[in-house]
C-alpha cells in the first residue's frame, strides 16, 4: 500500500529504511529509520524474519524510529515469541521515551527486552 502522507515539513514521508549488520556469532543488528506503522509493517516483517533466520538474538536498533503503531508492535511480538521458541530474543535499543511509553503501556515490554 503506498502512503501519500506528508511530514511537518511538507515534504512526502519516505518509507522506513532497515540496514542490518552482524556483530557477533548469534547476535544481529536491525537498524531501523522512520515510521512503523501499517503501511510498513509487511517491510518490517521482512527484515525481522531475514534476521531471524542469522541469529537467535535479534537487536532491532529505533534509534531512527519516530513513530510506532499497533500493526508494527504485533509484528515485533511475533518475532520475540518466535524467538523465545527457540531459545532467543528479541531486543530493543535506543527507543525514544515516546516509544518506550507504548511499550510499558501495552505490556509488550515483557516480551520485547528493552535496552537503555
Amino acid at each position: 500500500m503506498g502512503s501519500d502522507k506528508q511530514q511537518p515539513t511538507g515534504e512526502p514521508e519516505r518509507p522506513p529504511r532497515f540496514d542490518q549488520q552482524r556483530v557477533e556469532e548469534k547476535v544481529t543488528v536491525l537498524q531501523v529509520e522512520g515510521e512503523l506503522d501499517i503501511g510498513s509493517a509487511d517491510a518490517l516483517r521482512t527484515a525481522l524474519d531475514a534476521a531471524e533466520a542469522q541469529a537467535d538474538i535479534v537487536r532491532l536498533d529505533a534509534t531512527g524510529v519516530q513513530f510506532l503503531d499497533s500493526t508494527a508492535l504485533g509484528v515485533m511480538l511475533a518475532s520475540a515469541q518466535r524467538l523465545a521458541a527457540r531459545g532467543g530474543r528479541l531486543e530493543l535499543m535506543n527507543a525514544s521515551p515516546a516509544v518506550r511509553r507504548i511499550l510499558d503501556m501495552t505490556l509488550i515490554a515483557r516480551t520485547v527486552h528493552l535496552i537503555p
